[in-house]
Protein backbone atom coordinates (compact mmCIF):
# COMPACT_ATOMS: atom_id res chain seq x y z
CA UNK A 1 0.00 0.00 0.00
CA UNK A 2 0.97 3.01 -0.55
CA UNK A 3 -1.07 6.05 0.65
CA UNK A 4 1.30 8.53 1.24
CA UNK A 5 4.35 10.26 -0.37
CA UNK A 6 5.83 13.56 -0.83
CA UNK A 7 8.13 15.49 -3.38
CA UNK A 8 10.86 18.02 -2.79
CA UNK A 9 10.99 21.46 -4.31
CA UNK A 10 14.56 21.48 -5.04
CA UNK A 11 15.11 18.32 -6.95
CA UNK A 12 18.54 17.16 -8.48
CA UNK A 13 17.13 16.35 -11.57
CA UNK A 14 17.42 19.13 -13.68
CA UNK A 15 14.85 17.82 -16.53
CA UNK A 16 12.54 16.53 -13.73
CA UNK A 17 12.42 20.52 -12.75
CA UNK A 18 11.82 21.64 -16.04
CA UNK A 19 8.79 18.98 -15.97
CA UNK A 20 6.74 18.95 -13.19
CA UNK A 21 7.22 23.40 -14.07
CA UNK A 22 5.07 22.60 -17.45
CA UNK A 23 2.38 20.31 -15.58
CA UNK A 24 2.30 23.61 -13.35
CA UNK A 25 1.53 25.74 -16.31
CA UNK A 26 -0.92 23.32 -17.89
CA UNK A 27 -2.75 23.16 -14.66
CA UNK A 28 -2.52 27.15 -14.51
CA UNK A 29 -4.37 26.72 -17.46
CA UNK A 30 -6.73 24.72 -16.62
CA UNK A 31 -7.73 26.62 -13.69
CA UNK A 32 -7.00 23.62 -11.02
CA UNK A 33 -4.57 23.73 -8.35
CA UNK A 34 -1.53 21.27 -8.34
CA UNK A 35 0.62 20.39 -5.48
CA UNK A 36 3.66 20.02 -6.57
CA UNK A 37 5.61 19.52 -3.34
CA UNK A 38 5.36 18.44 0.34
CA UNK A 39 3.35 15.14 1.61
CA UNK A 40 0.90 14.59 -1.05
CA UNK A 41 -2.76 12.38 -0.22
CA UNK A 42 -4.63 10.67 -2.56
CA UNK A 43 -6.96 12.77 -3.84
CA UNK A 44 -4.70 15.23 -4.59
CA UNK A 45 -3.97 16.42 -8.52
CA UNK A 46 -0.51 15.81 -9.11
CA UNK A 47 2.50 15.83 -11.34
CA UNK A 48 2.74 12.49 -13.53
CA UNK A 49 4.73 11.41 -16.23
CA UNK A 50 2.98 10.36 -19.52
CA UNK A 51 3.22 9.98 -23.00
CA UNK A 52 1.61 12.73 -25.05
CA UNK A 53 -1.48 11.58 -26.68
CA UNK A 54 -0.43 13.82 -29.85
CA UNK A 55 3.30 13.16 -30.41
CA UNK A 56 4.06 10.18 -27.95
CA UNK A 57 6.55 12.67 -26.22
CA UNK A 58 7.18 12.22 -22.23
CA UNK A 59 6.11 15.10 -20.39
CA UNK A 60 4.27 15.75 -17.09
CA UNK A 61 0.58 16.28 -16.69
CA UNK A 62 -1.57 17.50 -14.11
CA UNK A 63 -3.93 14.31 -12.77
CA UNK A 64 -5.47 13.36 -9.78
CA UNK A 65 -4.23 10.56 -7.54
CA UNK A 66 -7.28 8.08 -7.45
CA UNK A 67 -10.82 7.62 -8.39
CA UNK A 68 -14.43 5.95 -7.04
CA UNK A 69 -14.83 2.58 -8.06
CA UNK A 70 -17.71 2.84 -10.38
CA UNK A 71 -18.88 -0.18 -8.58
CA UNK A 72 -18.22 -0.44 -5.12
CA UNK A 73 -17.93 3.86 -4.74
CA UNK A 74 -14.11 2.79 -2.47
CA UNK A 75 -11.59 4.94 -3.30
CA UNK A 76 -8.99 3.61 -5.28
CA UNK A 77 -5.49 5.12 -4.92
CA UNK A 78 -3.48 1.90 -5.29
CA UNK A 79 -3.62 -1.23 -7.43
CA UNK A 80 -1.89 -4.50 -7.00
CA UNK A 81 0.15 -5.58 -9.76
CA UNK A 82 -0.22 -8.93 -9.86
CA UNK A 83 -3.94 -8.33 -10.73
CA UNK A 84 -4.03 -5.20 -12.57
CA UNK A 85 -4.34 -7.32 -15.85
CA UNK A 86 -7.43 -9.68 -14.44
CA UNK A 87 -9.38 -6.10 -13.57
CA UNK A 88 -12.20 -4.48 -16.23
CA UNK A 89 -11.18 -0.90 -14.97
CA UNK A 90 -7.72 -1.60 -16.65
CA UNK A 91 -7.81 -3.46 -19.55
CA UNK A 92 -7.17 -0.27 -21.72
CA UNK A 93 -4.54 1.16 -19.39
CA UNK A 94 -1.72 -1.73 -18.93
CA UNK A 95 -0.68 -1.01 -22.27
CA UNK A 96 -1.58 2.35 -23.58
CA UNK A 97 -2.00 4.39 -20.47
CA UNK A 98 1.18 3.39 -18.50
CA UNK A 99 2.77 6.68 -16.47
CA UNK A 100 5.06 7.36 -13.67
CA UNK A 101 4.49 9.46 -10.92
CA UNK A 102 7.84 11.34 -9.86
CA UNK A 103 9.06 11.53 -5.89
CA UNK A 104 11.48 12.38 -3.36
CA UNK A 105 10.34 9.26 -1.11
CA UNK A 106 7.03 7.80 0.59
CA UNK A 107 5.59 6.84 3.57
CA UNK A 108 4.02 3.87 5.67
CA UNK A 109 3.46 3.40 9.07
CA UNK A 110 4.46 -0.38 11.56
CA UNK A 111 2.39 -1.13 14.10
CA UNK A 112 4.74 -1.21 17.51
CA UNK A 113 2.21 -1.76 19.93
CA UNK A 114 -1.22 -3.44 19.28
CA UNK A 115 -2.63 -2.93 22.52
CA UNK A 116 -2.17 0.85 22.52
CA UNK A 117 -2.55 1.18 18.84
CA UNK A 118 0.68 2.83 18.31
CA UNK A 119 2.64 3.26 15.34
CA UNK A 120 5.85 4.32 13.98
CA UNK A 121 6.20 6.07 10.78
CA UNK A 122 8.62 5.10 8.11
CA UNK A 123 10.30 7.44 4.90
CA UNK A 124 11.13 4.95 2.37
CA UNK A 125 13.84 6.37 -0.09
CA UNK A 126 16.33 5.31 -3.25
CA UNK A 127 19.49 4.82 -1.47
CA UNK A 128 21.36 6.67 -4.21
CA UNK A 129 19.39 9.58 -2.69
CA UNK A 130 17.41 10.07 -6.43
CA UNK A 131 13.89 10.43 -7.29
CA UNK A 132 12.09 8.03 -7.06
CA UNK A 133 9.41 7.17 -10.52
CA UNK A 134 6.55 5.01 -9.16
CA UNK A 135 4.62 3.15 -11.90
CA UNK A 136 1.08 3.61 -12.30
CA UNK A 137 -1.28 3.61 -14.40
CA UNK A 138 -4.35 6.24 -15.39
CA UNK A 139 -7.82 6.30 -16.60
CA UNK A 140 -9.31 9.09 -18.59
CA UNK A 141 -13.36 10.06 -18.46
CA UNK A 142 -15.90 10.87 -21.00
CA UNK A 143 -15.47 14.71 -19.42
CA UNK A 144 -13.37 16.82 -21.28
CA UNK A 145 -13.57 19.25 -18.36
CA UNK A 146 -12.40 16.35 -15.72
CA UNK A 147 -8.13 15.61 -15.64
CA UNK A 148 -7.04 12.10 -15.86
CA UNK A 149 -6.82 10.13 -12.62
CA UNK A 150 -4.23 7.44 -11.19
CA UNK A 151 -3.47 4.80 -9.16
CA UNK A 152 -0.11 3.38 -8.31
CA UNK A 153 0.54 -0.14 -8.75
CA UNK A 154 2.45 -1.69 -5.72
CA UNK A 155 3.74 -5.23 -4.66
CA UNK A 156 5.07 -7.46 -2.56
CA UNK A 157 8.15 -5.48 -0.49
CA UNK A 158 11.68 -6.85 -0.31
CA UNK A 159 12.82 -9.12 2.24
CA UNK A 160 14.96 -5.86 4.35
CA UNK A 161 11.57 -3.71 4.34
CA UNK A 162 8.51 -6.32 4.86
CA UNK A 163 8.88 -6.13 8.39
CA UNK A 164 7.56 -2.66 8.20
CA UNK A 165 5.24 -3.15 5.82
CA UNK A 166 4.19 -6.21 3.46
CA UNK A 167 3.28 -4.42 0.68
CA UNK A 168 5.15 -1.06 -1.38
CA UNK A 169 5.32 0.62 -4.45
CA UNK A 170 6.40 -0.75 -7.77
CA UNK A 171 9.28 1.47 -8.54
CA UNK A 172 11.34 2.04 -12.29
CA UNK A 173 14.79 2.94 -12.24
CA UNK A 174 14.78 6.30 -14.04
CA UNK A 175 16.83 4.71 -17.13
CA UNK A 176 14.25 2.07 -17.95
CA UNK A 177 11.26 4.98 -17.65
CA UNK A 178 10.85 5.09 -21.61
CA UNK A 179 10.88 1.79 -21.65
CA UNK A 180 8.31 1.06 -18.60
CA UNK A 181 6.05 4.18 -20.81
CA UNK A 182 6.24 2.40 -24.05
CA UNK A 183 2.98 0.41 -24.78
CA UNK A 184 5.18 -1.83 -26.62
CA UNK A 185 6.73 -3.32 -23.77
CA UNK A 186 5.41 -6.11 -22.13
CA UNK A 187 3.48 -5.11 -18.84
CA UNK A 188 4.22 -8.39 -16.98
CA UNK A 189 7.76 -9.28 -18.15
CA UNK A 190 9.06 -5.68 -16.84
CA UNK A 191 7.49 -5.86 -13.92
CA UNK A 192 9.15 -9.15 -12.68
CA UNK A 193 12.55 -7.69 -13.63
CA UNK A 194 13.15 -4.29 -12.09
CA UNK A 195 14.81 -3.49 -8.68
CA UNK A 196 15.50 0.04 -7.30
CA UNK A 197 17.08 -0.29 -3.64
CA UNK A 198 15.20 1.33 -0.75
CA UNK A 199 15.95 2.42 2.22
CA UNK A 200 13.89 2.85 5.09
CA UNK A 201 14.18 5.41 7.76
CA UNK A 202 12.30 5.95 11.10
CA UNK A 203 10.79 9.19 11.52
Amino acid sequence: MCGRYYLERQLPDERLRRQIARAEEIAKKLGVSIRTEGELHPTEIVPVLAPSSLNRAIGAFPMRWGFSHPKRGMLVFNTRMETATEKALFVTSVNERRCLIPASGYYEWKTVDREKKRKQRFRFIAENGEPLYLAGLYLRTNDPHQLPCFSILTQNAEPEIRSIHPRMPVAVPASRAEEWLSPETDFHTMLRNLRVPIAARPE
